[in-house]
């Protein structure tokens, strides 16, 4: 596992106008709809697509740089965005500063790698500003300094040192999944090609042809996540005999569409589309947290898992979760508070929105032992001890 993300910072980005984010194995993100946890993984969903030099197509495919900006150019004409991976005595951070440019676009202006102790630790940044020029004293601390006033990160030409391998490792092996859709057009219950099966897609469209190679695979890993995904899914679903992923025309050399079946105990064997949404987004959510090691994201986020899941499933949901942060980190997004109760204070972060601007708080043991003496924390959430809600 590469050296873990253990803080991102982000500042001029929609409602975050200057928030500090600190990431364990796992991390629970709770708040109410509009509260800026969808921002925080976007910001996350971002350095991926920087280091493809994908900046312009993310910022065309949001609108323009003007509903990016926290409130427009005409109040934040640049952002910041800044990650920290920390493991005993490795430590590096990332940190870009992309200013409003002609054209509703976004220009970075600095873009740098820090090693070792010597990271930047200045984060002060007003709506309005420009970022700061890095002076020669800062510079002499600096490993790597690259990329400024260009239109894409070159991010990605620099990985390929081999110095860098520690961020390269969490940024290559980023995945976000959502399951929202679970409707008959859905992703989830389409036919999926058998090429596209090595990693399980963010919004599932490959959830079949996955498990298709999962099944047959032949390493001792692939086989051990494929029993266990089969064992958790009968938890939830007792009904469910066996997953039976298949070629629709096995006996045609030209056939590569996979579909999903399944069979119940009686040997009856159903389609995908007999799955209830529940059930369908269950299998989604346990394969994304299943997945053999070798394979499996470094850094993983999952938004919204309750969704549609018997609150049984939620327990198993935590336990999967669990297990899987040995190999990965995981941030959950949620707006579940019987999810709370699946963690610890520690793993918890409340998200709310104060006056346009988002606030972040991790929970604080201390604070909270008097009141976790009488009550869950899903309880101290719906009194609003926790904050975050509505």
């Amino acid at each position: 596992m590469p050296t873990p993300l253990t803080e991102l910072r982000v500042a001029g980005f929609r409602s975050l106008k200057d928030v500090s984010l600190t990431l364990g194995p796992v991390t629970v993100l709770i708040g109410p709809n509009g509260s800026g946890k969808s921002n925080v993984l976007t910001v996350l969903k971002l350095i991926p697509l920087l280091r493809k030099q994908s900046l312009r197509s993310f910022v065309a495919r949001a609108g323009g740089a003007s509903r990016l900006l926290h409130y427009g150019p005409q109040v934040t004409t640049a952002m910041r965005i800044a990650l920290h991976l920390s493991a005993g005595e490795a430590s590096w951070s990332y940190r870009t500063d992309l200013e409003y440019s002609p054209g509703d676009a976004l220009t970075i202006v600095n873009e740098a790698v820090f090693a070792g102790a010597d990271r930047e630790t200045s984060w002060s940044y007003r709506a309005g500003d420009m970022p700061a020029v890095v002076d020669e004293a800062s510079l002499a601390k600096m490993p790597i300094l690259f990329g400024s006033n260009v239109p894409e990160s070159v991010l990605g030409a620099y990985l390929l040192n081999p110095s860098l391998d520690d961020p390269k490792g969490l940024i290559d092996g980023m995945g976000f999944f959502h399951f929202h859709d679970t409707s008959t057009t859905s992703p989830l219950r389409q036919n999926a090609s058998q090429a596209d099966s090595k990693h399980l897609r963010s919004d599932g469209a490959n959830l079949a042809a996955y498990l298709y190679r999962l099944k047959r695979s032949a390493s001792d890993d692939g086989r051990a996540a494929w029993t266990l995904l089969e064992g958790v899914v009968r938890r939830v679903a007792p009904y469910i005999k066996g997953l039976e992923p298949d070629l629709i025309a096995p006996d045609s050399p030209d056939s590569s569409a996979v579909r999903l079946y399944w069979t119940d105990e009686r040997d009856h064997r159903f389609d995908v589309h007999d799955l209830s949404d529940g059930t369908l987004r269950a299998i989604a959510l346990f394969a994304a947290l299943t997945q053999p090691p070798a394979t499996r994201p470094t850094f993983l986020t999952i938004d919204e898992p309750e969704l549609g899941l018997h609150p049984a499933a939620l327990a198993l949901f935590a336990a999967l979760v669990r297990s899987a942060s040995a190999h990965s980190q995981i941030l959950l997004a949620t707006q579940s508070p019987a999810l709370l109760d699946e963690f610890t204070p520690e793993e918890i972060v409340v998200a709310e929105r104060d006056r346009g601007e988002t606030v972040l708080k991790r929970l604080d043991p201390e604070q909270l032992a008097g009141w976790l003496d009488a009550y869950s924390l899903s309880e101290l959430y719906d009194k609003n001890v926790l904050g975050g809600r509505p």
